[in-house]
């Protein structure tokens, strides 16, 4: 943990992104963080970095340059959040397949805490590298990860989910252009998308459970809305449900879970750092349709990382967010 002064220096790699931009609008504001330096990717350079003396550095840079940059952050006593898939996936043989490049470092995705920060019991004050979830995963795993020992593993694991185009970072690519998504409405990357190991690992399905995961771009800029069905192993009632989220999410700041047969809206969500949650009961309680909705900029990038920082560093979970 960092020793508790009154500010923690911190850096931003990737500052002209999507998720670099709202991380420095928040850092910003943060009443424990000064910004010391923030880079785009063409001007970073470790020894600029060096220079700077950070105490935490946000990588938020594409996958294979967070890959190479952690370990040589990490060498100079550097803590670090990575916003990318770098060190999502604990097995480093999935790289290959779902990244596109080999995984030169596997003994950091042992030691990177995954940081759904809901879901972390403490790990994160002594964590030197925190693997910041995927704008899809959260939305997934926070509805789901309260029911995970209830899921029947016989049945299909089945998780819609819609992205704003923001979604896919900026870039240069006719299928995210206004004109192509204007009006549109498609599916992309079905059986091939990098959020599908991660969220098979995040509910522990293990490689026999089926998991169907269908991602759509939506023709907004901003937020993610997902429809995941499950069946149980039991029939449930509403009120058990109710009180297995209540029990993991009473005491959290940002997750917010609807009463039952009510579910949220995009609107309800963009903007903030906060992921809603409703549900409503099928066949007798024996299946469930859950929907979950979170800023992908925010709940799902930057206002996550920083509430791990936040964890990291001792300061109040809602610091800089609230």
């Amino acid at each position: 943990m960092i020793e508790m002064t009154e500010n923690t220096r911190v850096a931003i790699v990737g500052a002209t992104g999507y998720a670099g931009v709202e991380l420095n609008t928040i850092l910003a504001r943060h009443a424990h963080a000064t910004i010391v330096a923030a880079y785009s990717s063409e001007q970073f350079s470790i020894e600029a970095l060096t220079a700077a003396k950070p105490d935490v550095v946000f990588l938020a840079t594409p996958n294979e340059v967070s890959a190479e940059l952690a370990p040589a952050i990490l060498a100079l006593g550097v803590r670090v959040v990575d916003l990318s898939g770098a060190f999502r996936l604990r097995d480093p043989q999935l790289y290959p397949q779902w990244y596109g490049f080999a995984h030169e470092t596997p003994k950091l995705l042992d030691e990177a805490v995954y940081g759904l920060t809901e879901w972390c019991n403490g790990e994160l004050k002594n964590a030197r590298i925190v693997a910041n979830p995927g704008c899809y995963p959260t939305s997934v795993l926070l509805a789901l990860r309260p029911l995970m020992y209830l899921i029947d593993r016989t049945q299909a694991v089945i998780c819609d989910s819609k992205s704003g185009v923001s979604g896919a970072g900026k870039k240069s690519d006719l299928a995210f252009s206004f004109s192509e998504l204007f009006g549109n409405f498609k599916a992309y990357g079905v059986g091939q998308h990098r959020h599908e190991p991660e969220i098979r690992q995040g509910l522990r399905l293990g490689d026999r459970a089926t998991l169907v995961f269908v991602p759509h771009l939506l023709p907004t800029v901003r937020g993610i809305l997902s429809t995941i069905h499950v069946g149980f192993t039991h029939a449930m009632s509403d009120e058990e449900v109710s009180k297995l989220y209540a029990e993991a999410y009473d005491e959290a700041p940002f997750v917010r879970v609807l009463p039952a047969g009510q579910l949220p809206e995009l609107k309800n969500v963009v903007n903030t750092p906060r992921c809603d949650i409703g549900f409503t009961l099928l066949q007798g309680g024996r299946r469930a349709v859950i929907v979950s909705v979170i800023d992908n900029l925010l709940k799902g990038a930057a206002s996550q990382a920083v509430q791990n920082f936040n964890r990291m560093c001792g300061w109040a979970e809602t610091e800089g967010l609230v």
